[in-house]
């Protein structure tokens, strides 16, 4: 296999993860890869450690490009990578998750073959950083219809879709048709939605049942959710809406009033669900007055009337343990 592969990963003080992420590509059983390395101004040994590598890796058939810019964000910082990307093929793998050695060449030949696809995505793994080589789970063991081609509805209200970066590989000559100025919306919250929504629009997208990502869940990212509050997954959900209906827009699609209608719903239903989940009767209730009435399930009116009531989550835990 000829084809360039492009490695897209952005890093903020990830020094402690790069040694296993260099020997997770060195592993691979692929080479001819652009490895553009974003280091979003971090203030550790990222660059010596990175750089350090940059012989092994060209050996290996894998060019280093690092480029430092001051402290962004995930999405600005792929929004600037994006543009440095010159293979036919892109991954953009976190540097704290690793990929089986037949991760690319997998996805490559997927592609390769497949030629009606503009994308692919994958199964992935769970696991825990500490202790290590603690495999949690399958992760697509919990999506219905994972074989499903037409996903653009899908991921615009994030409905059986997954964003373990990792999984997915794009065929830039199809990305950039989606996406000709490769545009994505520069927020610090994240980059999947801004790189998948376009391509899934005008390209389905195949699907491999096997493992090629480890998505490794680390102790410090579990502290965060642990501290999650009402506060804090409300303002997650509105960059969330935010940076969702800013790539549509950009889009200039037909019937984008609807589309944003649809996202902006589905973040209304959403809060409707937060209000019930932190016992916020008034939460859900201001939400619920939000919706329009052909909107308002029976589950939802539900989650609102009983948004204060411990009694009611008891019995629903109640139900779903036996």
């Amino acid at each position: 296999m000829d084809k360039r592969v492009s490695i897209l990963t952005p890093c903020y003080n990830g020094e402690k993860y790069i040694d296993r992420y260099v020997k997770s590509l060195l592993d691979q059983e692929y080479d001819n890869c652009q490895l553009v390395f974003m280091d979003d101004g971090s203030t550790d040994a990222t660059k010596e450690k990175i750089i350090g590598y940059e012989n092994e890796l060209r050996e290996k058939g894998i060019d280093l490009e690092y480029y430092y810019h001051d402290n962004a964000g995930l999405g600005a910082t792929i929004s600037e990578g994006i543009h440095y990307v010159n293979g036919d093929y892109l991954i953009w793998p976190d540097i704290d998750d690793v990929m089986p050695r037949d991760s690319i060449r997998l996805k490559v030949k997927f592609l390769e073959d497949n030629m009606q696809y503009g994308l692919v995505r994958t199964n992935f793994l769970i696991s825990q950083d500490e202790p290590s080589n603690v495999i949690n789970s399958s992760g697509t063991s919990v999506y219905k219809n994972k074989t499903k081609t037409d996903l653009f509805d899908d991921y615009l209200i994030s409905q059986n879709m997954w964003l373990q970066p990792g999984c997915y590989m794009v065929r830039m000559q199809d990305f950039d048709k989606a996406n000709p100025d490769r545009y994505i919306y520069p927020t610090r919250t994240g980059q999947d939605w801004q790189m998948l929504l376009p391509i899934l629009y005008y390209f389905k997208c195949g699907y491999i049942d096997t493992p090629l990502y480890n998505y490794i869940l680390r102790s410090d990212s579990m502290s965060r959710t642990a501290s999650a509050s009402l506060e804090k997954e409300d303002n997650q959900f509105a960059k969330y809406e935010e940076l969702i209906i800013a790539t549509v827009k950009h889009m200039e699609i037909s019937g984008i009033e609807e589309y944003i209608k649809k996202v902006h719903t589905h973040y209304i239903q959403e809060r409707i669900t937060l209000g019930y989940k932190y016992s916020d009767s008034a939460f859900a209730k201001k939400y619920w007055n939000l919706l329009d009435k052909k909107d308002r399930s029976l589950k939802l009116w539900l989650k609102k009337s009983f948004a204060d009531s411990r009694l009611l989550k008891r019995l629903i835990s109640f139900a779903r343990q036996n």
